[in-house]
């Protein structure tokens, strides 16, 4: 086998040795493997080739173009896209509640007391005072008429429940000209007068004029159909 120098490109004829007979400087020659370790190495390429393309068939998925004229790949099609769709319907369901139950019962009540309280002052802005005792919190869902209501649009609320405790909402109209109705939840203890009630905000009661320009009712505000109707 003949090797080249690559300092001074002088052919070496006979079996290569550490440095150049020409040029005396050393050389580094590759060794060829001997027939055997060839043979090796090119079976272990075809056996990993041969491995590779059977583990390629059988996870391929072979589609065929008939598969497409029959009826039972469709239904099967809508069978899974119904699945998938109930799932993200479920998860989507599971999500909402798990939000809404990170909010402690307290914070939610106040919220719903602070909605209360924006209701009642646009019902006194429209009808000039609050609704009466009888009348209730019932009057921001259902009309009591123009003899006790005069001037009243609402719905203001869509739906009047109690508070997270089921316990009904207290109300009462103020005795005294500038004074504020009483509105509360009974708290935990479900009892009234004691330091678990809560309050609202006071400024809710007055939600200022900025609004009326674009006052809609609660029934434009919801879905057509839906009735309104107190607990």
């Amino acid at each position: 086998m003949r090797y080249r120098c690559p300092y001074c490109k002088t052919l070496v004829e006979d079996d290569p040795q550490p440095h150049c007979p020409s040029c005396g400087k050393m050389m580094v020659v590759p060794k060829m493997r001997e027939h055997s370790q060839r043979a090796l190495r090119r079976r272990t390429i075809e056996r990993i080739w041969k491995e590779a393309e059977q583990k390629k068939e059988a996870l391929q998925i072979i589609i065929q173009p008939s598969m497409f004229k029959n009826k039972r790949f469709y239904i099967g099609l809508v069978f899974v896209l119904g699945l998938i769709g109930l799932w993200l319907l479920s998860t989507t369901d599971e999500a909402v509640e798990r939000k809404r139950n990170s909010t402690s019962p307290q914070l939610r009540t106040l919220r719903n007391l602070d909605v209360l309280a924006e209701a009642l002052g646009r019902y006194r802005f429209h009808t000039g005072a609050y609704p009466s005792a009888a009348l209730g919190l019932a009057a921001l869902v259902r009309d009591p008429g123009a003899d006790q209501a005069p001037g009243w649009n609402g719905p203001y609320i869509s739906h009047l429940l109690s508070d997270i405790w089921d316990t009904p909402y207290v109300y009462a109209p103020p005795t005294k000209e500038g004074e504020l109705p009483t509105l509360f939840s009974c708290g935990p203890d479900r009892q009234p007068g004691t330091p678990d009630d809560l309050k609202p905000d006071p400024g809710r009661f007055d939600p200022g004029t900025e609004w009326t320009n674009g006052w809609r009712r609660a029934e434009d505000r919801i879905y057509p159909g839906v009735r309104i109707l107190p607990d």
